[in-house]
């Protein structure tokens, strides 16, 4: 399927800590009631449906550079510098997409629905309780990151709000997040065939409401997950109303965004195979010594195949006795430290270039790529003679079925429900698994081959990964982390949460040395101060300042060590 990029912006940013620039252009759409499109609430539904992935800088600084170097799920070519956790330039693009695209685009279908007669706006609530739970999504994304944001007075300004909204405190967001999301199951759930649906609109589930009220009970358990260290009454009445509710039952309830390699085509910022990332140490011979299968999913096998290595030998590339090794998946030193070290220059020489069986220059790396197509489907094999552009399809996972299990496990093996959490983790690995062989499979990955049962069921008896109730939460949150492989922000989360993976894992982390100095982990991105010029600078320091009264909200809003509320010791 190809999904068509037709974005109308049709309601401008609120000058919510943005700068000057535009701002009466900024304030005539804003306020100007006779500014909407003559457009449907299923074609702008479907513009905010995109406009969630439409987001090319986010990928290229948020997550390639800053997020997934962070979790150690890749490095690049030569390893990361001594400065890479505390480089955090451009990162945040998060809040920039929520003020600038994705809650203007779905506050216009709310707002449009309002505009049609009364009777039509009543056969039409399933479509504004699946709105709001995509708003719901995005809106707790960004505030997980950056702590009290607009939100109720936010994109109002042409519709008879204002220009300067006030700011929600994190805690107040939570909570609105949870009742909006379950009064949009309700309204799912209350059926009625007159409910005109979102149809084909609906880029995810088709306007299903039995699958949107599925995914809004695991937002809603996500959102649990981050009460617990502020809220565990909360989180336990949480947890037991989603336990009563629709859970997603398998991979075919996963709420994905799955588009066609021209949405995120070979080149530009989607494409990370430029900076020839490499996967990292620590995952990759977890990966590789548990026999996991979906190491072939997320990277690519090394060079050193006995084909290349004979071939660079003929052509005095290689010494006469250099071997194949069996073992071709090995990862880069996540440590800035370690990649310098003269004892590890051999993972690091990336000079060497031979020309291959297809008649075409091959670089003779020892480190193993990620698989660029499953980031960016469109991206040409580099190795064949006359290669063209891939036609596989790009997945962008946001709610799925193995999140909930890992979830339900974790809670289980905490004691706060009552299930078993061994069937439910081992389910969760399992599912992981299959659903990483069908992100594969659809974005044509190098060297691409489908999982076997019999591997999964293997990988599975593996005694690092068979639940053994003496490191239950050790190995979900391991197998977690590698679930969200997809979803760095989600590993982040995870970490933040509970502290691991770390050092003495499982699936152990390497140590981070720069210089010889130990380095932390960020918990957030810098919070900026608008100018005093702007219209709603008031609001904005009056948030900064009731997030400071925290006192592990850290030195200041420049302390990217500090921390949001729901991130509590």
């Amino acid at each position: 399927m190809k999904h068509t990029r037709k974005f109308l912006y049709v309601a401008a940013v609120s000058l919510i800590g943005i700068g000057a620039c535009n701002k009466q252009t900024y304030i005539d759409y804003n306020t100007n009631p006779e500014v909407i499109y003559n457009i449907s609430p299923e074609e702008q539904f479907t513009n905010g449906a995109i406009a969630l992935f439409d987001a090319d800088f986010e990928y290229y600084y948020d997550y390639y550079r800053i997020m997934m170097p962070w979790m150690q799920y890749f490095t690049p070519q030569n390893g990361n510098s001594v400065t890479f956790m505390t480089d955090i330039g451009n990162f945040n693009q998060r809040r920039g997409y929520f003020y600038s695209r994705v809650g203007n685009v779905l506050t216009d279908v709310l707002e449009i629905i309002k505009k049609l007669p009364e009777s039509e706006q009543a056969n039409r609530q399933h479509q504004v309780a699946i709105t709001k739970i995509l708003m719901t999504y995005y809106a707790l994304y960004t505030t997980e990151t950056n702590g009290s944001i607009p939100y109720t007075e936010a994109f109002r300004a042409r519709y008879g709000g204002t220009v300067t909204p006030k700011y929600d405190t994190q805690e107040e967001l939570f909570n609105i997040f949870d009742a909006d999301l379950k009064a949009a199951i309700a309204t799912l759930k209350a059926g009625g065939s007159e409910q005109i649906s979102f149809g084909s609109a609906d880029l995810y589930y088709n306007g299903d409401p039995a699958k949107w009220a599925k995914a809004a009970n695991a937002l809603r358990l996500r959102l649990a997950m981050r009460w617990g260290k502020r809220n565990a009454a909360k989180q336990q009445e949480i947890v037991n109303e989603v336990l009563a509710g629709d859970l997603l039952t398998s991979n075919s309830d996963n709420l994905e965004f799955v588009s066609s390699s021209s949405h995120a085509g070979a080149g530009g910022n989607w494409d990370p195979s430029g900076a020839l990332f490499k996967g990292s140490k620590s995952l990759v011979d977890f990966m590789y010594t548990t026999n996991d299968p979906r190491i072939r999913i997320f990277f690519q096998k090394n060079a050193f195949s006995q084909e290349n290595v004979d071939l660079a030998k003929d052509q005095g590339i290689l010494p006469a006795t250099a071997v194949a090794s069996s073992k071709r998946y090995i990862g880069g030193f996540a440590s800035p430290d370690a990649a310098v070290d003269p004892a590890n220059a051999k993972y690091y020489n990336n000079n060497r270039i031979f020309r291959n069986i297809n008649g075409t220059n091959q670089p003779l790396d020892t480190l193993s790529r990620i698989q660029y197509r499953l980031f960016c489907p469109g991206i040409a094999n580099p190795v064949v003679a006359n290669p063209s552009p891939g036609t596989g399809l790009i997945t962008f996972p946001m709610l799925t079925y193995s999140e909930q299990l890992f979830f339900r496990a974790e809670l289980a093996a905490k004691g706060i429900t009552g299930e078993n959490a061994a069937q439910l983790y081992e389910a969760a690995v399992k599912a992981s698994m299959r659903y990483y062989d069908v992100m594969g499979n659809r974005a044509q990955v190098f060297d691409y081959t489908p999982l076997t049962d019999e591997e999964v069921d293997a990988a599975y008896e593996h005694p690092l990964v068979k639940f053994d109730a003496s490191k239950a939460l050790d190995q979900i949150a391991s197998q977690s982390y590698i679930h969200f492989f997809k979803q760095a922000n989600e590993g982040w989360a995870l970490y933040k949460r509970t502290g691991m993976p770390n050092t003495n894992t499982v699936l152990a982390f390497e140590q981070i040395l720069a210089n010889g100095v130990a380095q932390n982990m960020p918990r957030r991105p810098l919070i900026n101060l608008p100018l005093t010029s702007d219209r709603n600078f008031a609001n904005a320091k009056a948030a900064i300042d009731q997030m400071a009264s925290d006192p592990e909200f850290g030195a200041g809003p420049g302390d990217i060590f500090g921390r949001i509320w729901w991130d509590k010791q």
